[in-house]
């Protein structure tokens, strides 16, 4: 079993995904592959859909595929107007995960198109984005705006980060209702 997976986290190889595609496309049942392999039935059927839909170069791996906006918001209408399930938008339109699609249509629901512009991952630190503050000798006009101009950036992204948690906040009160 241990050659026909890569990593401690159980990614098959390109390879081991086209032997069990084919395998199904040759009258294997994806039960009967499923047992045999000790792979999900569901993880299977999504790899025989990709392939139906995109051929032998849909089994490989996409690692930080960037969707534009209005991508994204195409998957979204596709799902919930013409009435495609999850799994149908992801092989219609190569989305290597149903979570991916999921999250969208999540991120759709509660803020809209807005929604997909929202930032991923970890925050900027905040000490690189402003300049240290002259504290000795006397300012220039120059140096006292640009002071005043780092402190009021300051203060209006940490207004934005306290309207971010109470909207936060009122999102998860409304879900537990």
């Amino acid at each position: 079993m241990g050659a026909f997976f890569m990593g401690k986290n159980r990614k098959f190889s390109v390879e081991f995904r086209l032997t069990i595609v084919n395998a199904y496309l040759n009258g294997d049942s994806i039960k009967g592959l499923s047992r045999r392999f000790e792979i999900t039935r569901s993880c299977i059927q999504k790899w025989v859909g990709h392939y139906k839909q995109g051929g032998g170069s849909s089994l490989l791996p996409q690692y930080g595929r960037d969707y534009s906006t209005e991508f994204k918001q195409q998957v979204v209408y596709a799902y919930q107007k013409q009435g495609l399930s999850l799994n149908e938008c992801c092989f219609k339109f190569r989305i290597p995960s149903v979570s991916t699609l999921h999250v969208w249509v999540r991120q759709y629901e509660q803020f809209g198109i807005d929604g997909f512009s929202r930032a991923r991952g970890r925050p900027k630190s905040m000490k690189n984005k402003f300049k240290i503050i002259k504290t000795y000798g006397p300012l220039t006009r120059l140096e006292e705006l640009e002071n005043e101009n780092l402190r009021l950036r300051a203060e209006n992204d940490l207004l934005k980060k306290l309207d971010a948690l109470i909207r936060e906040k009122e999102v998860a009160q409304k879900k537990k209702r």
